[in-house]
This record gives structure tokens, sequence and C-alpha cells, in this order.
């Protein structure tokens, strides 16, 4: 019975984390925020095509938010106004940059058969600065974005949920 009240104390005060993290203080912000954009990979269903994420916190500084993508140091695309001129013909029929979100820029890759792994390198631009993060990717070891995507996104009910069946069947059995 205490091991249950334990996990159910631990599963509250984990929610009570997850949902009010706006709240925290700033101690806990600084140590627990990221320092950079948060990349994740995946292929698309049915091109097949490299998808990159980079996920980055919401701001209000001007000008920005912009973009831009870098395969190991050659840059591949961009939401930077005029930054197109700098990348190759070839690039830019294989690669689309978007801000899909106010916070979530994304890249679309198309990769060939024999394509070798790349360092991908999100650089996001707020303010007067750029912060950025950077992946090895190998096209051939990645997930189906659709897969991928619920579970970033519903990783932590998820995790709830599956931890607190257990106690919740465990509390009303006698």
């Amino acid at each position: 019975m205490e091991l249950h009240l334990l996990v159910a104390v631990c599963l509250l005060f984990g929610r009570i984390m997850i949902t009010h993290q706006t709240h925290m203080s700033s101690l806990y912000t600084y140590l627990f925020t990221p320092r950079g954009p948060q990349m994740f990979t995946c292929l698309t269903y049915l091109e097949r095509n490299v998808r990159v994420d980079c996920e980055f916190l919401a701001s209000d500084l001007v000008p920005g938010p912009y973009c831009e993508y870098r395969q190991d140091s050659r840059l591949v695309g961009s939401t930077y106004p005029n930054a197109v001129v700098y990348v190759s013909t070839e690039d830019r029929r294989r690669s689309n940059v978007s801000l899909v979100a106010p916070n979530l820029c994304r890249l679309t890759w198309a990769p060939m058969a024999d394509e070798k792994p790349y360092t991908y390198t999100c650089r996001v631009y707020q303010g007067n600065g750029w912060k950025e993060n950077s992946m090895a990717v190998h096209h051939r070891h990645l997930l189906i974005c659709s897969a991928v995507s619920v579970l970033f996104k519903s990783a932590p009910w998820f995790l709830s949920l599956v931890m607190s069946l257990p106690v919740a069947v465990g509390l009303l059995n006698p």
C-alpha cells in the first residue's frame, strides 16, 4: 500500500511539473531550458524525404525568427530574405525550408539513393543573435514521420497514462 501511495504522489508531482512549467522559478527555468533549438528527424511517408524539424523557444524579438539549414557546412536552405542566392541551384531543387509554426522550422530534403550520412545544422535568428544545433543523420536509419511525431508530442501524456493505470487499479482493489 505504501508503494502505491508513493508512486501516486510521484506521478502527481510529475504531472504538476509538466503542466505548470510556466510558473516555475527562474532557477528551474535556467537549469532545464534548452540552450538552442531542439531537432527531430524522420522520413516523410510517401516520398521518403528527410524531414528535419527545428523547434525553438518563441520570442517577440524583432527581426525574426528566421532559420537556415546547413548540410555539413553547406547552406541548403533558409527563410532569411535574400539568402536563397547563396544556395546552389541543385540544392534549391532538393530542399524546402519553411517556418511551419511561430517556433518551428522545417527542412524537407530529397536524398539520392546512394546518399551518405550528413550533419544537419539548424540556425535560428531571433533579435540580434543566432542559436544553433546540429545532428548527424543517415536517411536509411530514420523512422517514418507520422509515428515519431505522435510519439514526441504525446509521450508525457502516454507515460502518465501507462504509469497511473496500474496504480489506480491497485488502489481500487482491497
